[in-house]
């Protein structure tokens, strides 16, 4: 007797399974459906669940048939039979339902996306969503179809927001990130703003001794904001500048920007972020950066202690997708957006509707005063 469990999207997906292993007269003995993947409970697969067996259960019943446990599976034998005439049913009909149209007003707005290099499986979520929410979308207006599409893109990103940019009761926060991707710059402006506004104790420590232009830069903003300043070439010497600066608040440190492809380089950050008892990582990515490069970044350093994420060079970008993308295929909330090179007001806290607009193409002020005002009095 063999008996399999298959999880599949469709019905019809599992009978040709179960025809292909388990033969011609196989028999399905359960099916129901299941929820699967998704981050944190949102964004999961409907799939279903289907118990089958070869046909030797068939011939076990009718052998053992004098006992009430056969009898009963006999019973459920029959009522399958006439769950798999319903499948093939659904079967037919089910290729006509996938194929209904979505419309020439949403199109437009699923081909900007398109251009925002939003992956094609976001768009088909975002696509299904909507005609779910408003199957007669020819009688709304193209306006009022690109609200809907606006709308629920600040859904996701709502979902993939960091609810604090930095938790106040965590003393050790730790910027990760590959080369160029403006680390040091982003640790001046948070670490600003906690002496600025929150007039916190701070402390930099800095392990970027590879470049010596970063520690040089990083020291150069502890003088202005009088707040002391570590180098540590190595966890142990991390260790050490933590006792240094145990009277501080909030430590800020800069690790070292290397190629992240080196497999040296992430063993390296792996030893030195286990230096830290209690910390917060920020994997710093840059907007500049294809959503294909993007994606292979987080991925390389996904095995490292990633709490969230900090989005640079927002400003040098026409094309904000990838931000979209992020949040859809990965669990880590966006914390900040970085949108310039002031110190330290070109920085704000992750907006949903701010971050759907660019993408819609709806709000091209970044950069104005009005902008400005508004990112300054943000965190």
């Amino acid at each position: 007797m063999k008996i399999k469990r298959y999880i599949v999207d469709s019905l019809p997906q599992a009978i040709q399974l179960i025809r292909q292993e388990l033969g011609e007269n196989a028999v399905i003995l359960n099916t129901k459906e299941i929820k699967t993947g998704g981050i944190f409970g949102l964004f999961q697969r409907k799939q279903f669940e289907v118990i089958a067996a070869s046909e030797a259960v068939k011939e076990k019943a009718e052998e053992l048939s004098v006992t009430k446990q056969l009898q009963a599976e006999s019973e459920v034998l029959k009522r399958l039979e006439n769950v798999e005439k319903l499948l093939e049913n659904f079967s037919k009909n089910e290729a006509p339902m996938a194929a209904k149209p979505s419309g020439k007003k949403l199109q437009k707005w699923l081909a900007r996306l398109e251009e925002q290099e939003v992956d094609e499986e976001v768009i088909r979520f975002i696509e299904k969503k909507i005609i779910g929410r408003s199957p007669s979308l020819e009688e709304l207006s193209e306006q009022q179809v690109g609200e809907m599409v606006q709308d629920t893109i600040t859904r996701l990103f709502q979902d993939g927001i960091a609810p604090v940019g930095l938790d106040s009761e965590v003393n050790m926060i730790t910027l990760l990130g590959p080369t160029g991707v403006g680390k040091t710059t982003t640790i001046a402006k948070l670490a600003s703003r906690q002496v600025l506004y929150q007039r916190k104790k701070v402390g930099l420590l800095t392990a970027d001794t590879f470049r010596i232009a970063a520690v040089e830069q990083l020291r150069t903003y502890a003088n202005i904001l009088n707040v002391p300043i570590e180098v540590a070439d190595s966890p142990e010497h991390v260790k050490l500048a933590m006792e240094r600066l145990e009277h501080c608040q909030m430590i800020f440190m800069d690790s070292a920007g290397r190629n992240y492809l080196e497999e040296q380089y992430i063993e390296q950050m792996i030893e030195l972020l286990s230096s830290a008892p209690k910390q917060e990582n920020h994997l710093v990515l840059s907007m500049t950066s294809r959503w294909k490069d993007m994606k292979q970044i987080v991925e390389r350093m996904k095995s490292l202690q990633i709490d969230k994420v900090i989005l640079t060079k927002w400003d040098e970008s026409t094309c904000f997708g990838a931000a979209l993308n992020l949040v859809y295929h990965y669990p880590y909330p966006i914390s900040f957006l970085s949108l310039g090179q002031g110190v330290p007001e070109d920085i704000m806290l992750a907006e949903a509707q701010y971050m759907a607009k660019k993408i819609m193409g709806v709000d091209e002020r970044a950069g104005s005063g009005a902008e400005t005002e508004r990112i300054v009095s943000a965190f």
